[in-house]
């Protein structure tokens, strides 16, 4: 072995460790690099890169897997109707200060027609070597809440360590029509959760809050440093628009509801980015003269077993704010291919994110062609890439169910689960983690994540329904994917899916 190879494997060893602690910085790989010799030094920066800065070997680098296993599984007793033991649709959110400190959410007991008995939080405090979880309170009845079902949670750290998560909820009469948007704050990293606010509701039969999504504004140089952004989408019968309000008091109280997408539009899935300066990026699907339709949570029960695997393909749009939220500009298109469900399983909307270090943002998407993985970057929610294809390995039979993706200086992570139509019919999906080096022009890093799911035991939603989504997250450069797997019941039953969890180092 060569000093260099000793140094190389001596320094991996040492930020591994300083990883999974919490303790990893860019000031850890430098003091340890010896300053005699220069080949050391450009192995220990190379790691380090920000966007845009490709050193050489960078492009030859393998991501490599620091911990994966069960973050959560079934917490709440399950209720009549219920598809007992599934876990679904996670997301996942690391602590910004605390690399070692993340936490994973998703539905608790899914019912098929829409919504599920709880919400479940799952949370760790060494990098994912270990995981507690337990129902979220104070949103269902099943943990002390006033609604029947709940679903779509999202989380976001914001500052000060404080964690936010957002979900709907409503009742399963056909004769109540309140559905609300709940907001839950945690103080402890995602340990506990406080009664949750209520940002959106309405109790009107035409009308369902759907879709939502959460962002926080935690960059320094922003004036409206510290607001908690609440999207959905405002469905009046099939037809939806994006709405926003916001929170400047931590979620306690939130502002009047601002139309993202005032147009005759038909638009759903808002991503929103919020940019260094404090401006703010919404990324949302637009169904206008698609042919194709949003759904809509409650009563999405329709067959998907005989999806077109070549329906129409949906825009991604942007709109950007320059005021906090109050004013937005018109429409750009990201791209004009987002595929739908791949046959038999429902699943699959796009994801975005900003680098909070470098301020560029990263939207990824399975295409018409359900084999393929996109992604477009932009500087500014104004001008976006050339797709650049994430996963070059697909074949003819191969089909994207769900991604997410991740960005830390210049890094970007995309997570996605992969079924081969042409094994098994297609029951077997195995996730798998790709990485850039070069700010999301390429995707050489990849790694597989976890065990196969069978989605025999999945739950069902007109189709298996591993989620409409999964969960990634980064907390300076470690990055967490979220995502289901389902499995043969160990003591019989027709279900079995429970959350993984995996923290990856590029």
């Amino acid at each position: 072995m060569t000093g260099i190879d000793a140094y190389w494997g001596v320094l991996m060893r040492t930020v591994r460790r300083a990883i999974i602690s919490g303790g990893f910085s860019i000031s850890v790989i430098l003091a340890l690099a010896p300053a005699a010799s220069a080949a050391q030094a450009g192995v220990a920066q190379a790691g380090v890169a920000q966007a845009g800065v490709a050193q050489a070997g960078v492009a030859q680098a393998k991501p490599v897997v620091l911990t994966v296993g069960q973050a959560a599984s079934q917490d709440v007793p399950p209720a009549a109707g219920s598809e007992p033991d599934t876990l679904v649709e996670p997301d996942a959110a690391a602590d910004p200060e605390h690399p070692g400190v993340a936490v994973v959410v998703g539905h608790d007991g899914r019912y098929s027609d829409g919504g599920a008995v709880g919400i479940t939080h799952a949370w760790t405090r060494d990098g994912g070597r270990t995981w507690r979880h337990a129902p979220v309170p104070f949103i269902t009845t099943a943990a002390g809440g006033a609604w029947d079902r709940a679903s779509d949670p999202v989380l976001a750290f914001g500052p000060g360590g404080v964690l936010y998560l957002s979900t709907i909820a409503f009742n399963s009469s056909a004769t109540d029509c309140r559905s609300v948007v709940l907001v839950s704050r945690s103080t402890d990293g995602g340990a506990t959760f406080e009664p949750p606010s209520t940002a959106q509701s309405t109790n009107d039969c035409t009308i369902f809050n759907d879709k939502n999504w959460l962002t926080v504004d935690d960059n320094a140089r922003s004036p409206y440093r510290g607001r908690v952004y609440q999207f959905w989408s405002y469905f009046v019968g099939d037809f939806a628009k994006q709405q926003v309000r916001w929170s400047d008091d931590r979620g306690r109280t939130w502002s009047a509801a601002v139309v993202v997408t005032p147009d005759a539009t038909d638009t759903q899935a808002s991503q929103a980015l919020v940019h260094l300066d404090g401006s703010i990026t919404d990324v949302y699907l637009d169904y206008t003269g698609t042919g194709r339709t949003p759904d809509r949570e409650r009563e999405q029960a329709e067959a998907r077993a005989d999806a077109a695997a070549a329906e129409p393909g949906v825009p991604l749009r942007a709109r950007t704010s320059h005021d906090g939220g109050r004013t937005w500009s018109g429409a750009v298109t990201v791209t004009t291919d987002v595929g739908g469900d791949v046959p038999g399983v429902r699943c699959c909307l796009p994801s975005a994110v900003i680098d909070p270090v470098t301020g560029r943002m990263h939207a990824v998407w399975q295409s018409t062609d359900l084999s393929l993985l996109q992604e477009s970057s932009s500087p500014d929610g104004v001008h976006w890439s050339a797709p650049v294809t994430v996963n070059p390995d697909r074949t003819a039979t191969t089909q994207v169910i769900n991604a997410d993706v991740a960005a830390y200086a210049g890094r970007v992570l995309v997570s996605y689960g992969v079924r081969d139509s042409a094994v098994a019919d297609g029951r077997y999906v195995r996730q798998r983690a790709a990485f850039s080096y070069d700010a999301g022009r390429s995707f050489p890093g990849r790694v597989r994540l976890g065990p196969i799911s069978d989605l025999t035991y999945a739950a069902q939603a007109g189709g298996a329904f591993p989620g409409d989504y999964i969960g990634t997250a980064v907390s300076r450069g470690l990055f967490y994917a979220a995502w289901p797997v389902s499995s043969k019941p160990p003591y019989g039953g027709t279900y079995h899916q429970v959350l993984y969890a995996a923290a990856i180092r590029p």
